[in-house]
């Protein structure tokens, strides 16, 4: 009895230390963020109803757990265990198509989603925005979150302005909607410190454009999802994102996305754990426009990485892949950078 208690007690330290336990340290969830359902749209910002379909049938027929936002979030900020496969939709804007194309398909499949929608082209009754009369309509499937009154960049914008598209947009959706979570996404995935500032001190949960995966561990407000819009939206990629993880990372440094003195931005990592060997030999960060950025690693759990050119104007990322212990799948992270 005493060498089986032994065993035992062997199994559960393996389990503990051992970054080779599958799901030892993961707790994440991928977030996909849509645009337009349509077939006619620009291609940057749409994706096929056809195309949307498939997707919700991939996550149905392979056992994906489709959850709302606010419970994803909710689980990770008190550090509950959320399921293996789990995956949150989103919509930015509040185009018409969410209601026409994506609301009939949620109700098929019986699926959440959350929208995050700018108020004024809904109080002016834009044609191709919903009303606030159809949003109400799908609840309790789909919430409805911020996206400020007018959709603007909030990058170098006064006090009084970034205080009026974000506070009046949320009162506008307490009053016809009745929601009291401050969630919001940043128009284009955009922010500069003074806007991170301002939505931490006003207790906000912030959603940006980059793709990755959130986790415990992830900035919350700054939380990563996958372009499921264009290309992004092929069936290839769609599967190859779901099934990503969240990059192990304890910091990221820097937080801000602008580009201040050096058009070659440096970014550190610092990882949860030391890498494996074969994990740091596998590690790649791609450059928008560019090839392989440059790593410098100082031993198995940090790591500097930057451009071999000088990054565009306007938005850029670093994209970081790293293999999972899972064949076909990988640990994801991205940064998005901004050239003014």
């Amino acid at each position: 009895m005493k060498k089986l208690i032994s065993f035992f007690k062997f199994i559960l330290l393996i389990s503990i230390c051992s970054p080779y336990i599958a799901y030892a340290l993961e707790n994440d969830c991928v977030v996909l963020v849509y645009h337009r359902f349509s077939d006619e749209g620009p291609k940057s910002t749409s994706t096929s109803p056809d195309v949307f379909k498939k997707h919700l049938t991939y996550l149905k027929d392979n056992d994906f757990s489709v959850l709302p936002l606010k419970t994803v979030i909710n689980k990770l900020q008190s550090k509950e265990r959320l399921p293996l496969n789990c995956v949150s939709l989103t919509a930015d804007d509040g185009f018409l198509s969410i209601y026409k194309e994506a609301f009939p398909l949620l109700t098929q499949f019986q699926f959440p989603m959350s929208v995050f929608v700018s108020t004024n082209a809904i109080d002016k009754n834009y044609e191709s925005m919903m009303t606030w009369s159809q949003l109400r309509e799908m609840a309790p499937l789909v919430d409805v979150f911020n996206h400020t009154v007018n959709h603007p960049h909030l990058v170098n914008v006064s006090q009084d302005k970034l205080e009026n598209e974000i506070h009046f947009a949320q009162e506008r959706i307490s009053e016809e909607l009745e929601v009291v979570d401050r969630y919001f996404a940043y128009p284009y995935g955009e922010f500069d410190s003074e806007t991170y500032s301002f939505l931490e001190s006003n207790k906000y949960i912030a959603f940006g454009q980059q793709s990755g995966v959130v986790s415990q561990n992830s900035d919350f407000l700054n939380i990563p999802r996958f372009s499921m819009s264009g290309p992004y939206a092929e069936m290839e990629s769609f599967i190859l994102k779901v099934n990503t993880v969240a990059m192990p990372l304890l910091s990221i440094k820097p937080k801000s996305m602008i580009i201040s003195e050096s058009n070659t931005p440096v970014l550190d990592l610092f990882f949860l754990r030391p890498l494996t060997k074969h994990e740091r030999n596998n590690f790649a960060c791609f450059v928008s426009g560019q090839n392989k950025a440059k790593l410098e690693w100082s031993g198995l759990q940090s790591v500097r990485i930057s451009a071999q050119d000088s990054l565009g104007v306007g938005r850029s990322r670093f994209n970081c892949t790293m293999p999972y212990q899972e064949k076909g799948r990988y640990y994801w992270f991205s940064k998005l950078w901004l050239r003014l």
